[in-house]
């Protein structure tokens, strides 16, 4: 179980890497309303990452 919950972590991770990534290169292309919507696409998985960590220490 510890496993796949790892797992999940990295997905997010990666996630939040390939977002704020996406965004950087969005921002250069000066395309400003993709690079707003990538930032909260990148915000949202780190608020679902940091909620994921604090439910699963309240069950240990």
């Amino acid at each position: 179980m510890k496993n796949k919950e790892l797992l999940k972590r990295v997905g997010y991770v990666v996630l939040i890497c390939l977002s704020f990534f996406v965004a950087t290169w969005y921002f250069f292309e000066n395309n400003k309303i993709c690079t707003i919507c990538w930032i909260a696409i990148g915000s949202k998985n780190v608020y679902d990452l940091v909620h994921r960590i604090k439910n699963s220490k309240k069950e240990d």
